[in-house]
């Protein structure tokens, strides 16, 4: 299909997820764009959510894929992708949910006004387990069409691309390939910057899905700081080597200064979200791996930052930053996107 009904396919994948599911699925099955397709992808929960599935597999939009063995969130999005038929391709975790009735149509618009976007992104709204927002990530005030080049050189630095709902041109995930199955933690950001490499990006500033925390996000299930580093150092690696030949040397120079902010990346988000610990255990670790942190600003600016979280706590540390973000002192940065809970 082409045109204004491009077939659309979200890959929603669920692992214990009952409770959330409807949401999710109503989300986006009542979307105003007229083509929608649904793959879901039940990675053997053991609650309720086969019997959550099962009321909406008589839908024609909705196809269903059962695991009699749990395979991981990075098999299962490699696998529903392979099956979804969808000029563009999203994936989709069950325990988010579209903001909007009109969020695809928007993409969709924004993908055919620009035949050289690879994928189309947007602001997101963090809600806590209750859907109650506490956070909004708004990186830029305006709608745009970016240089996929530039747009790799700010995703080194601040991933603020959402993994649910970002929607992937098919043909150019054709040709780079899907998700890096060594990459459980990492592997959305590992696709945004090969993505970015070679397509433009685009983005819309209204917040269009939100995003859910909670303690079975990722980091809280048991990835520990020191794996989740090791995955990002290897993300960069890769968006390296992505790169296409004549890609300019001044963004291939910029691989040791990647690699140092993806040491430090795992401490700015714990900070972010009060977890004090594993914070101080991302920063150890980045510090056993390239003690040669100790020559940066960066890590003196962390550590100030996390001692002043572990002194005052997680909702004091929170208003001085709102303080000091309204008067003019910026906040340091947190990398937000699909695993930064």
């Amino acid at each position: 299909m082409s045109g204004n009904g491009a077939l659309v396919s979200f890959v929603v994948t669920n692992h214990n997820y009952a409770r959330y599911l409807p949401g999710a699925l109503d989300s986006l099955l009542t979307q105003t764009h007229p083509a929608i397709e649904i793959v879901i992808v039940d990675d053997h929960s053991s609650d309720d959510s086969r019997s959550v599935i099962a009321a909406y597999a008589g839908d024609p939009r909705v196809r269903v894929v059962l695991h009699d063995t749990n395979r991981g969130s990075i098999a299962s999005y490699n696998e529903g992708l392979a099956l979804a038929r969808g000029e563009f391709v999203g994936v989709f975790d069950a325990d988010d949910y579209a903001l909007r009735a009109d969020a695809v149509a928007r993409q969709v618009a924004l993908f055919l006004a620009h035949p050289a976007v690879g994928f189309v992104y947007s602001a997101f709204t963090l809600v806590d387990e209750h859907d109650v927002p506490f956070r909004e990530s708004a990186p830029w005030s305006e709608d745009h069409v970016r240089p996929g080049l530039d747009a790799f050189v700010d995703l080194l630095a601040l991933n603020t691309v959402p993994h649910s709902g970002t929607l992937v041109r098919r043909s150019c995930h054709d040709t780079v390939g899907s998700y890096d199955p060594r990459l459980p933690y990492a592997g959305d950001w590992e696709l945004w910057l090969r993505l970015a490499a070679r397509y433009d990006v685009g983005y819309l500033a209204t917040p269009l899905y939100a995003y859910r925390v909670h303690r079975n996000n990722m980091t809280s299930r048991g990835k520990a700081p020191a794996e989740a580093t090791r995955e990002r150092l290897l993300a960069v690696e890769r968006a390296f080597a992505s790169l296409p030949p004549d890609a300019p040397s001044w963004i291939r120079r910029l691989e040791s200064t990647a690699r140092r902010q993806a040491l430090l990346t795992g401490t700015w988000n714990d900070r972010s979200f009060g977890r004090t610990r594993r914070s101080w255990e991302g920063l150890l670790d980045a510090l056993r791996r390239a003690p040669t942190l100790l020559a940066t600003r960066d890590l003196y600016g962390a550590t100030a930052r996390l001692a002043l979280l572990t002194l005052v706590g997680h909702a004091r540390y929170e208003r001085i930053a709102t303080w000091r973000s309204s008067h003019g002192s910026p906040a340091s940065s947190t990398p937000s996107g699909r695993r930064i809970a």
